[in-house]
C-alpha cells in the first residue's frame, strides 16, 4: 500500500473520529440542557411549594392574631356592659333600701303583700316567715294583717310563725338584705324568697334583655364585629 493510501485512509479516520466525537458532544450537550431543564423546573416547583406553605402559615397566623384582637375587643365590650348594668342594679338596690327602710311610709303594707303572697304560694297550714331583726315587730303585726286576708280570700286559717333567725341587715357587708321576708314551710324543705332582694332578681332575670336593649340598642342581645378582611 502506498503511502498516499495510508494518509487517505488515516485522513479518513481521523474525519470519521472528528464527526463521531462532535456527534457524542452534541449529544452529551443535549442530555445536559433536558437534565439541566429538569433539576430547574424541580427546583422551581420545590421553591414555589415552600413559599406556598409560608404563606399559608403567614396567613394562618394573620387570622389567629385577627381573631384573638376581636375576641379581645368582644370581651371589652362585654365587660363594659356588665359594668353599665352592675351600675343599674346598685341604682336599683339604693332605691330598694330606701324602700326597705323600717320608718318608711308603706313598708308595713309592703310586707303584709309579701307575707300574703308567699302564703298563696305554699298553701300550708303553717308557714314559718324569716325577716331582719329590725323588721321583727312590723313584720309581726304584719302577719297578722296577711292571716286575716288569707282567710277571707281562701276559707281556710294559716298560721304564720315569725322565726327567731333572722335574714342579713341591711348593712351586713357579706349579703346586705334590702327588705321584705323569706317563708318556707314548717319543714323548711320548700320556701318562698320574697325579699326585695330577690324580687330584684326575678324581676331582672325576666327583664334583663329590654334592659339591654334600652341601654345598648338592639344590638344588645349579641355582640358583633366585622372580621371580613
Amino acid at each position: 500500500m502506498s503511502t498516499q493510501a495510508i494518509q487517505q485512509m488515516v485522513n479518513f479516520i481521523k474525519q470519521e473520529a472528528k464527526e463521531k466525537c462532535e456527534e457524542i458532544m452534541i449529544k452529551a450537550e443535549e442530555e445536559f440542557n433536558q437534565e439541566k431543564t429538569r433539576h430547574v423546573q424541580e427546583k422551581r416547583a420545590s421553591i414555589k411549594k415552600e413559599m406556598e406553605r409560608k404563606f399559608k402559615q403567614v396567613e394562618i397566623q394573620r387570622r389567629i392574631a385577627f381573631s384573638n384582637e376581636v375576641n379581645a375587643a368582644r370581651l371589652k365590650v362585654l365587660q363594659s356592659r356588665d359594668e353599665v348594668v352592675n351600675q343599674v342594679k346598685t341604682v336599683v338596690m339604693n332605691e330598694l333600701f330606701k324602700l326597705g327602710d323600717a320608718n318608711s311610709a308603706g313598708y308595713k303594707d309592703l310586707c303584709q303583700k309579701l307575707i300574703l303572697q308567699g302564703m298563696y304560694q305554699l298553701n300550708e297550714a303553717v308557714v314559718v316567715v324569716r325577716c331582719r331583726k329590725s323588721d321583727v315587730s312590723i313584720v309581726q303585726s304584719a302577719a297578722g294583717e296577711a292571716s286575716k286576708a288569707y282567710k277571707a280570700a281562701m276559707g281556710k286559717e294559716c298560721k304564720v310563725d315569725v322565726d327567731k333567725e333572722n335574714l342579713p341587715a341591711k348593712d351586713d357587708p357579706a349579703a346586705p338584705c334590702a327588705g321584705g321576708v323569706r317563708l318556707f314551710t314548717p319543714d323548711f324543705a320548700i320556701s318562698c324568697d320574697n325579699t326585695l332582694n330577690g324580687r330584684m332578681d326575678v324581676v331582672l332575670s325576666q327583664k334583663m334583655p329590654e334592659i339591654k336593649i334600652l341601654l345598648f340598642g338592639r344590638s344588645a342581645t349579641r355582640t358583633h364585629i366585622d372580621t371580613d378582611m
